[in-house]
């Protein structure tokens, strides 16, 4: 029994070391999904290319042989989420495996512990008289109130469980009576909202250059109320520009939409960069004069670019906004420092 548990034991300890690693190498590779998505080159990851990915040098005659078929990011991702729920499946059957063989290789110790007393017990009744007390006995009679405590204890603890478990009852019970109160289809006001910003967004994307697909393809999910493409997603489907000009038609949108239905916002939106993965400049133009029109309803919106003064002054042209050259400043510094280089 003492051989069982050590190797059930080993066994998790294995598997944990496992886990991490499968873990370490997903996340790895999701972060090579993210560079990916945000434009970073792909010919890093060809790894059946006979070229050095560093000085570019044939490799034919170095190297071993094709490596053959190789898996993308996406199917490594997938594979990896895969080997993952399998190992952590055999941690849980191992780590009950363990706990199984440390209740009974205690419950034999506690068992070789009375037996052992017993036999002091019966060992000192033969050297002792006939008119004394049995040794045995009194140790029975011991051992019989100890295991009476120890159920006495376990009875208790069993009783506290009981009550917490009818107390997450009564709980659940009140969560599922809210939730049956709650009506079974959306208001006819949220999906007239939605329907608003779903019509904003796909303007925006028009006219913004939205070019991986039809605008008319994106629409506003029921559920999350985030933009997407019915069975694909937005983030790894749409070019990396195209992912910037929907997070910035879905943020003003809900701005504009919000304030055209006088809902709670606060009418204000930052965006740092709108102009990133190489945006053109006429999509870019008509990014900025459509951000410039929160000025006609009282709104702001604050937006930075690496664009000169000259060149966003010509792009914006007569709209309503305002160009503030911070030079080598910082936007967001700290209270009290002089010098906007020095952190």
């Amino acid at each position: 029994m003492e051989q069982n548990l050590t190797l059930n034991e080993k066994q998790v300890a294995i598997l944990d070391s496992r886990i991490n690693a499968l873990t370490d190498e997903k996340i790895k590779n999701q972060d090579v999904k993210t560079l990916l998505r945000l434009g970073a080159s792909i010919d890093v990851l060809d790894l059946g290319g006979t070229d050095c990915p560093t000085c570019h040098q044939p490799l034919s005659n170095v190297e071993a042989r094709h490596v053959g078929p190789v898996l993308d990011v996406d199917a490594t991702i997938s594979l990896l989420s895969s080997q993952l729920r399998t190992f952590e499946e055999m941690r849980r059957q191992a780590q009950e495996a363990a706990t199984e063989s440390r209740a009974s290789y205690r419950a034999i110790q506690r068992a070789v512990d009375t037996c052992r007393t017993e036999i002091r017990a019966l060992q000192a009744d033969l050297v002792v008289p006939e008119d004394f007390p049995s040794s045995g006995d009194i140790a029975r009679r011991v051992a019989a109130e100890v295991r009476l405590s120890e159920f006495n204890r376990i009875r208790e603890a069993v009783q506290d469980l009981l009550a917490e478990m009818q107390e997450l009852a009564n709980s659940i019970f009140e969560v599922r009576s809210e939730l049956s109160a709650l009506p079974n289809v959306t208001p006819e006001e949220d999906n007239r909202r939605r329907d608003m910003l779903q019509r904003v967004v796909r303007e925006q994307l028009t006219d913004f250059g939205f070019s991986s697909y039809g605008a008319t393809l994106v629409s506003i999910d029921e559920e999350t109320l985030r933009p997407e493409r019915e069975g694909l997603n937005l983030d790894t489907d749409a070019s990396a520009s195209d992912v910037v000009r929907t997070k910035i038609a879905y943020l003003n949108g809900i701005r504009e939409v919000a304030n055209s239905l006088r809902t709670q916002h606060p009418g204000f939106l930052m965006l740092d960069e709108p102009r990133q993965h190489e945006l053109d400049e006429d999509h870019f133009r008509a990014t900025l004069r459509r951000l410039a029109r929160c000025s006609e309803v009282g709104d702001q919106v604050i937006a930075t670019s690496a664009a000169s003064v000259s060149a966003l002054s010509v792009m914006l042209g007569s709209a309503p906004a305002n160009v503030i050259d911070l030079g080598s400043q910082r936007l967001i510094r700290p209270i009290g420092r002089e010098d906007a280089m020095e952190y």
